[in-house]
This record gives C-alpha cells, structure tokens and sequence, in this order.
C-alpha cells in the first residue's frame, strides 16, 4: 500500500490524496502545502496522483482579478508566471453583439468609488444611452480600448493603478503549480486511479490504481473532473434549466495580426457565444452553444472560417449545475467535480480557487469535524450558485429575439428565483450593495450594473429615455487623462516583465 504519509495519530500530519491533476488539483494541492505547511512545521503529507494519459479541459484560460491572491498567496512572482503560462493581461470582457447585431459593451474590473459612481446608474437611466454606462464610472474600458497595460513596469507585483487578471495558458499554469508544490515537498504520482467500490456514505479508506498500488489517506480531494470518479454522481443539481448551452468546441489559432487585446472578446451568436482569448504565443478560441439549436460541427465550422491556420478542434459536452454537498464524509470535490457554469465569466479557475481556499481554512487537523464539511459545502455552493446567477442575467436582460436559441434563452420561465427577484425589486431602484451580502460572491451590484446597463435593460416604470448623455465627472476625466499618460502599452509591458 502506497501511504500520502505516516497515517492518522496524535501529532502525525493529515493524509490528504489529491485524484486529478490539472489547474483544480494542483491549487489545492499548492494552496494546502502553503497554507498548512509553514515555517518548517508540516501539518499535511500531500499526495497528487494524475492520469498519465486522461487530457486536460484547458479551456479556462481567462481569469479574475482574485487569481492574484492566489499567486501571491503562493510566492509565485508575476515575471515567472507570465513567462511560464504564456499570459497577457486581462482588463475587461468586451461584449459583441449582445444587445443586437452591431452592438457592445464592455465589462470591466475598476469602478471610481465615491458619490458620482453611486448615482452613475440613475444617471444613465434618465439619458438617452448615447455615452456607455462603463464610461461615466471608469477610464478602464477607454484604457484597455487603447492597449494600454493595467500597471506600469516598475509597480510591484501584482499590483497597479486599475485592478485587472490574466489570459493563460491553463495548462502551463497546472504545470507551473506543480513544479512549485512538488519543490515544497508535495508527492506527484502517476497513476490511473479506480473508481471505489464502496456503499452510500461509508468512508473512504483507500483509492486502488489499475497496476494494483493502493493509496490510503485521511482526506481525499477529488479533481477529476466531470467523471467525480471518488465522489461520485448522486446528489447533482441539474441547473441547465436556467443556462440552456450544454457544449463547446474549442480550439487554438494564430495570434491575430496587431497589437496584443488586454481583454477578453465574448461574442453573441445565432446560437450561443463564441470566446476570443489573445495569448502571446496563440489566442483560444471557442464557441459555447446549445446542442438543441445547432451542432457541433456546425459551431467547429464558424470557428475555422474566422481562424485560419487553428489546430485540432475538442468538442466538450457539459452539465450546468453542482453537487448538493460537495463534501461527502473523507471525500472533498473541487473544480469540475464540484459544479460547472457555462464560463462566460470567466469563473471556472475562480471556483477552484476558492474551492482550495476554503478547503485549507477547514482542513480538519484535530480529525473528522461534520461541522467542517457543512461550512465548506455551505460557502461553495452558494458561490456556484452566485456565479449562475450572473451568467443567467445576461440572457435574461439581453433584448435579443432574433434566433430560437435567443428566444428559448432569454424566456422568462429559465430566470433563477433570486435573478427573477432582483429584475423585479430593480424595477423601483438601482442595484445597491446591500442586495449582494456574500462575502464570497465574485460579482457586486457594480458588476451587475455594467451587464444590465450594457445590454440597454431598462425598467418599464422609468418609460423611454430621453435626457442629454450624461457626461464622466471632472476627476474621472482627470483620471483618465494621468493613466493614458502613466501606463505603457500592453504588449511593452509584457516585454518588460517577461521578455521573450
């Protein structure tokens, strides 16, 4: 039997088994090692054990502002990850054709705090929508318009004037965390795992391997992806009722000729969205649709016929929902094995992070704790949850009604209860913060903002929009005009970070 350490007892450090590689696995691997293995003190014998030959999904490469925390939290300069995940800057997601054919907008990170940001929204509103809503709370859009690099070269990591992510290659970032926690001490096992034959609740004693090894341990990650292959299928919430794309087919293309776009490029289309991810070697791209409305072939041919020269194309199916308790007795759930959203957000490498964070918070060192799994579970869920809320929204207050799959998308009856209640209560006020009070949600009513405001909704009691455009207050403008000044351009400040 192959043991993730010395095995349970007064003082021996906690057995953890991480199933499954990938981003999900080695975040929790690496964020357990440094959170619980410090200052020569070893509280965890972490183990990770992957498929030698089970591909990666890799198709998260768009991130959040919080995947800073992690790489800090991890000791992981910015220099070395933008060198070794081939990463660009992320500043905005910029929405095409979302509100009709022609149209835009843009989602960005940074919003003015203050007074003339509070009242930006009732100020839009009573205009008649000629100056975007972005522009009268942030010079981010504008900026990132202009390729210009969220922080300066000589900022310190992970740090800048406007907050911003990263494109990645998330394949490179699973290898780069690897490297990292395996320097640390964690274990790296290759290795075909079996499902457990054991009955509904029991605990997890041991996980076998094909050529027989037998891994025991005190705690078991699951990171397997959609196969749940420890946890298991029972107990999935099947949420494709409210998000109706259900397959992706994704592929890698040339970079596109010019400089390189600090934001993502989300594209409405007949029959879903299409993503557009700049990296400095290649860009992702993918079209996330509804196979009730359109094939996969037929979303492989609008990808080829706007990226010559793309690789092998992979066709994903997938499931919108979570497990009910993505902590089972010794079995934890991150990633994919916890919940998927459609990632139009760009919230998959999110999740996971947050997943890992939460996992070391309640790592149960003094043993078993029911009280641990419920608080992980709790927090998980309800961010999954957070997350389909948001994405469901921007069908909900799209006015597109041009195609079947816009129609069936945007019917009143997919709308979660919490995103029904908001678009009602909203009908007499803007969002304020008060209506988001998770401390873990991703999105604020700022965020929420920019979508509903971006895609032209409107409460029926307001009637149609008539006033002037309103105009950015002074020191927005002043603002705007220091950082177009200050910040190099994008593809200069990656130079200047990770030269080639």
């Amino acid at each position: 039997m192959v043991s993730a350490g010395p095995g349970p007892g007064p003082g021996a450090p906690l057995r953890v088994l991480v199933a499954g590689g990938g981003s999900a696995g080695w975040l929790a691997a690496a964020t357990l090692d440094a959170a619980l293995n410090r200052e020569g003190a070893r509280a965890a014998a972490i183990t990770v054990v992957e498929s030698p030959d089970t591909p990666r999904i890799g198709v998260g490469e768009a991130t959040l502002p919080t995947i800073r925390k992690a790489l800090r939290r991890l000791r992981i300069s910015e220099a070395e990850f933008l060198a070794a995940t081939e990463a660009t800057f992320k500043q905005a997601i910029v929405f095409a054709g979302w509100g009709g054919p022609g149209s835009g907008f843009a989602h960005p990170f940074h919003t003015r705090p203050g007074d003339a940001a509070e009242q930006a929204g009732a100020r839009f509103l009573r205009s008649d929508g000629r100056t975007p809503f972005a522009d009268l709370v942030t010079p981010q859009p504008a900026l990132a318009a202009a390729f210009r690099g969220p922080r300066r070269a000589e900022d310190p990591d992970y740090a800048g004037p406007l907050p911003y992510a990263y494109h990645m290659d998330a394949e490179a970032f699973a290898e780069l965390l690897a490297a990292r926690a395996t320097a640390r001490g964690v274990v790296r096992v290759a290795a075909h795992l079996e499902a457990p034959a054991r009955a509904m609740g029991q605990p997890l004693g041991e996980v076998r391997a094909a050529d027989g090894r037998r891994f025991a341990a005190d705690l078991f990650v699951d990171a397997t992806g959609f196969r749940r292959l420890l946890i298991g299928q029972g107990g999935f919430v099947d949420q494709s009722r409210h998000l109706i794309c259900d397959a992706a087919v994704a592929l890698r293309a040339p970079c596109a000729p010019g400089p390189t776009r600090p934001f993502t490029l989300a594209a409405a289309r007949e029959a879903g969205w299409t993503w557009d991810i700049p990296l400095r070697a290649r860009r992702g791209r993918g079209y996330v649709h509804s196979s009730a409305h359109l094939s996969p072939a037929a979303a492989e041919d609008v990808l080829r016929a706007e990226s010559p020269g793309a690789g092998e194309a992979r066709r994903l199916v997938f499931q919108v929902g979570r497990l009910a308790q993505p902590w089972q007795a010794k079995v934890v759930a991150v990633g994919l094995a916890a919940g998927f959203v459609e990632p139009l957000e760009s919230t998959g490498l999110h999740l996971a992070d947050l997943a890992a964070g939460l996992l070391a918070e309640n790592a149960p060192l003094a043993g078993p704790n029911p009280a641990l799994a419920r608080a992980y579970s709790a927090h998980l869920v309800a961010a999954h949850d957070e997350v389909v809320d948001f994405v469901s929204v921007h069908y909900a207050a799209s006015p597109r009604r041009d195609t079947p799959f816009w129609r069936d998308a945007a019917d009143p009856a997919r709308r979660t209860d919490r995103v029904a209640h908001l678009l009602e209560l909203w009908e007499s006020r803007p969002p304020v913060a008060a209506d988001f009070p998770n401390s873990l949600q991703a999105f604020n009513h700022r965020n929420w903002e920019f979508i509903l405001h971006g895609l032209g909704w409107r409460p029926r009691t307001l009637g149609p929009a008539a006033g002037p455009p309103p105009r950015p207050d002074p020191e927005l403008v002043a603002q705007a005009r220091r950082l177009a000044a200050e910040l190099p351009g994008h593809d200069a400040l990656l130079d200047a970070l990770a030269p080639r």
